[in-house]
């Protein structure tokens, strides 16, 4: 009996080490997040060389997302190159992480981010590209001091897809080190990965915005969240993005920047969600439902909230701010 009762002891040591392992989630509260939420945004180099993104704003972030590669069908990483303003900025990641970095003065946690481009399901269809690939991201991660990485691969369309997606996600989960933070980018069209592949990232991120105008009411915002998470995605590990531009109300899918909004004094209420701007309409999402969106991902024990793009906001030190009224929502 004594060799049974330690027996027991042993399979349910390896049954809760295993499930431990087996979910990549960190401690929030180790990285620079408001009360243990994550505030996360995605920059694009051509933005921060035009001098729309300010060492501010990259402060009142968490997290941030570097956008600057997608995968060859071979699984190589394709880097971009940026394009400079006035001969000035940086025209590769590198350059641009490390601009970057030195203005950081906080815990803000800098990633790269990794969209899909023209050969994403060709590589996550072969199982030797796939092995490639998460060696290179491995690889980079490594060189540049990141904190880790973000998938956007836009979008799955049928169940092989899903199933491919899923077994590459998984596959990279396994290089992901230490408190490093693994992110996905789905979208309330495409988000049926599978369990395992749930399991494997840090959190997941989800697109309640548009192109199309009804994407970014605060009613769509809930029905999106709850779509997906009746699927199967915690809440826990969900990341609701908040939209930083505006799109034509009419579904010609024209978008605009918001700091363009605010720059031509069109923003003169917290409650304005549309405005009239060179003859057209534009829905975008003003400072009264971006506080309410976040204050819903709060209450409901969510991961965080995202935005898209952190280069499109209007400056961190202006009222208007659409960061400024995230961050104001977590005091």
């Amino acid at each position: 009996m004594k060799y049974l009762k330690y027996l027991f002891l042993l399979i349910t040591f390896v049954i809760i080490s295993s499930f431990c392992h087996s979910s990549k989630e960190i401690n929030v509260s180790n990285t620079n997040n408001k009360n243990g939420f994550l505030v996360s945004s995605y920059i694009r180099g051509n933005f921060y060389n035009r001098g729309q993104i300010s060492a501010s704003q990259l402060n009142a972030c968490t997290d941030i997302i570097c956008i600057g590669a997608a995968p060859g069908a071979d699984g190589s990483l394709i880097f971009e190159s940026f394009k400079l303003y006035n001969g000035e900025g940086a025209s590769s990641l590198e350059q641009l992480i490390s601009s970057i970095r030195n203005e950081l003065t906080g815990g803000t946690t800098l990633r790269l981010g990794i969209h899909g481009g023209e050969n994403w399901k060709t590589m996550i269809a072969n199982d030797a590209a796939v092995k490639n690939f998460v060696r290179n991201i491995k690889k980079t991660l490594s060189e540049l001091q990141l904190n880790g990485v973000d998938l956007d691969f836009e979008w799955a369309e049928n169940d092989i897809e899903y199933s491919n997606y899923s077994r590459a996600i998984v596959a990279l989960s396994e290089i992901i080190e230490g408190d490093q933070i693994f992110s996905i980018t789905l979208n309330p069209i495409s988000y049926k990965i599978s369990e395992n592949a749930i399991d494997a990232v840090t959190y997941i991120s989800l697109q309640c915005y548009g192109p199309s105008p009804f994407r970014f009411s605060y009613d769509n915002f809930i029905s999106s969240i709850q779509k997906v998470i009746n699927y199967g995605i915690p809440a826990r590990k969900l990341v609701p993005g908040i939209p930083f531009y505006g799109v034509t109300a009419d579904e010609s899918k024209q978008s605009i920047a918001y700091r363009e909004l605010v720059k031509n004094n069109l923003i003169t209420s917290a409650a304005i969600n549309e405005v009239e701007y060179d003859d057209e309409n534009y829905v975008f999402n003003g400072i009264d439902v971006v506080k309410k969106k976040t204050s819903y991902s709060v209450s409901q024990g969510f991961y965080g909230v995202m935005s898209w793009s952190l280069g499109t906001d209007t400056d961190y030190s202006n009222k208007w701010s659409l960061l400024k009224a995230i961050n104001n929502s977590l005091e």
